[in-house]
């Protein structure tokens, strides 16, 4: 009946066009479009529902508004003197409000030479509450707002779906692009790059979805209760602003620090008194229109429902409050991910410091983790006890550099053990090194290439990586020898559980685990093509040669589910507390 399918298709289209638009890396270029975003809906709605002329005069009418800021300067004349000019042209072009049918009595009132500026004056008091909401009230914590519009632009289509016997296409699918483009802006939006003219056409769209169903609507005065508490901040800001002008300086409103102590922000008390009084206008909406036992019930269901929405956001905002990230910078150098701390350098910074540890002891400790070491190290004490331990951590694996960028850290690329262990071999200066791991005959492979590429690098000892952890004729072996290097290459956890059980009675100057580099050094495998190194994909080259690592493969998604579960809980505390 409301062309959903088509509907749904250009959902998803506007959230990538917003998404495109407003995430663009070179969003300072099209910064100065960014007052025009909103025509978004009224195109996309017009494309799926054809250009009616309230599809047109919303169109216009955004135009005007969001001209007025190129054009006034500043101007608060021009600007407020637009903002009623397209007001006008959206109730002489589209709809306007020209009568409403009282819910109780049926009867009908006819508004005539009156219906111009009743609609004026309705579409100026939603736009502009809805600006001063975004402005003085949200405390630029625009994202809980926007997710507040949202949640009331789906009050609104929800009833529009339940009237079969009405046509309201137009304003189901104008409703579904308002949701898709704020959609576009939850996800995709910058912070402070959206000015308060935006919001104010945001608040334009959404005055307007009511009036195109109101005209046709048989429950007029309820359809409006969803959309009817974005007036109340109106008064609200006029106390506010008065009581400034004679009490400068004075602390918020006691309502303010209500909000604020019980729930962290007004901006989410506000959000959740809109939340609550749109399920009001919803289930009055069904009452008076089908009476019955449910409808009554869902109706007083209210009466428990609300207020346990305002307890489980307090409960909410006490866990945000005592929220530890689990991804975050632990000092100028340092970071952390899921409990492992790495280290900020790059590979040429990482191996001059790997080269100074060499030189000296007592003996130094040198992880390389990927994302799977990283995830099996939140529930093995062994692993994260030996990272723990660790002098130096890099990131052997580019889902640990993208969850680095999601968070805002300065991991600055990716640092692989055996891109690491050839970049200090490569110095040219003399280094005795010890290989310890992977099957007989391996190690002893990789020494003598390493011997054949390297100048000034002596292999002083190797050994396979089948012993017992508490093997100890190995480590006489090694601190007869005391080579300057020690890399260890049994595989995680193996190898970090044999480093932290003999580490402190190590005669080596440094020792650093490197996984399955020996298979790779001593030729036995071949390395991912350098394009597909460059695109993180170098681990899917591992188990098309390897199928046995699919198992540990399957730990990624699970990563990256978590990394934007942290993210989601940490812009969650900044938007609410």
């Amino acid at each position: 009946m409301n062309n959903a399918i088509p509907g749904a298709v250009f959902f998803v289209s506007f959230i990538l066009v917003a998404g495109t638009f407003a995430g663009s890396r070179k969003w300072k270029k099209l910064s100065k479009f960014g007052d025009f975003l909103p025509l978004i809906a009224p195109i996309s709605a017009g494309l799926v529902a054809g250009f009616s002329p309230p599809i047109i005069g919303l169109l216009v009418s955004l135009v005007i508004i969001g001209s007025s800021r190129k054009l006034g300067k500043g101007n608060k004349i021009m600007e407020y003197g637009s903002f009623l000019v397209a007001g006008l042209v959206f109730s002489l072009i589209g709809f306007r409000i020209q009568f409403i049918q009282m819910a109780t009595t049926g009867k009908f009132v006819y508004f005539t030479w009156l219906s111009i500026p009743l609609t004026v004056a309705w579409l100026l008091m939603i736009s502009r509450s809805v600006e001063f909401v975004h402005v003085e009230l949200d405390r630029e914590r625009w994202r809980l707002f926007v997710f507040t519009l949202i949640f009331i632009a789906m009050s609104f289509l929800l009833i529009v779906m339940l009237q079969p016997e009405q046509k309201l296409t137009t304003a189901f699918q104008l409703g579904l692009a308002f949701v898709g483009t704020s959609v576009g802006l939850l996800v995709f939006g910058r912070e402070k790059e959206f000015s308060s003219v935006l919001f104010r056409e945001l608040g334009f769209i959404l005055a307007s979805l009511a009036l195109v169903g109101l005209v046709k609507s048989l429950t007029a005065l309820v359809l409006l209760v969803p959309i009817a508490p974005l007036a109340v901040p109106a008064a609200r800001g006029s106390f506010a602003f008065s009581s400034t002008a004679s009490s400068a300086g004075t602390s918020s409103s006691l309502l303010d620090r209500k909000l604020e102590e019980y729930l962290g922000s007004s901006s989410l008390g506000i959000a959740l008194i809109y939340i609550s009084l749109s399920y009001v206008g919803l289930a009055s909406w069904w009452f008076i229109r089908s009476p019955g036992s449910v409808q009554v019930a869902t109706l007083s269901l209210g009466g428990f429902l609300l207020p346990s929405l305002f307890l489980l956001a307090n409960r909410a905002v006490s866990k945000l409050r005592s929220l530890r990230p689990s991804i975050d910078r632990t000092g100028p150098g340092t970071g952390r991910i899921f409990g492992t701390s790495f280290n900020f350098s790059k590979l040429e910074e990482t191996s001059r410091e790997i080269e100074r540890l060499t030189r000296f002891k007592p003996t130094s400790y040198v992880a390389t983790p990927d994302v799977t070491a990283v995830v099996r190290a939140r529930r093995d004490e062994l692993l994260s006890k030996a990272f723990d331990r660790a002098d130096v951590v890099t990131p052997d694996g580019c889902g640990l550099i993208w969850a680095s960028r999601v968070h805002d850290l300065p991991l600055k690329q990716r640092v692989a053990g055996i891109d690491l262990v050839e970049e200090v071999l490569d110095s040219g200066r003399s280094i005795k090194v010890y290989l310890l791991g992977s099957k007989p005959g391996v190690a002893e492979k990789a020494g003598k290439k390493l011997t054949e590429r390297y100048e000034g690098v002596e292999i002083t000892g190797t050994h396979h990586g089948y012993i017992p952890v508490d093997c100890q004729e190995i480590v006489s072996e090694i601190n007869e020898i005391e080579p300057d290097l020690l890399l260890v290459g049994m595989g995680v956890p193996k190898q970090e559980g044999w480093i932290t059980e003999h580490i402190e009675s190590l005669n080596a100057n440094a020792v650093m685990g490197v996984g399955g580099s020996f298979d790779v050094l001593s030729g036995n495998l071949p390395r991912a093509p350098q394009w597909m190194r460059q695109r993180g994909l170098e681990w899917l080259y591992r188990i098309w040669l390897e199928p046995k690592r699919l198992g540990k493969a399957r730990l990624i998604p699970y990563f990256m589910a978590k990394v934007y579960w942290e993210k989601a809980k940490l812009v969650l505390k900044d938007e609410i507390l």
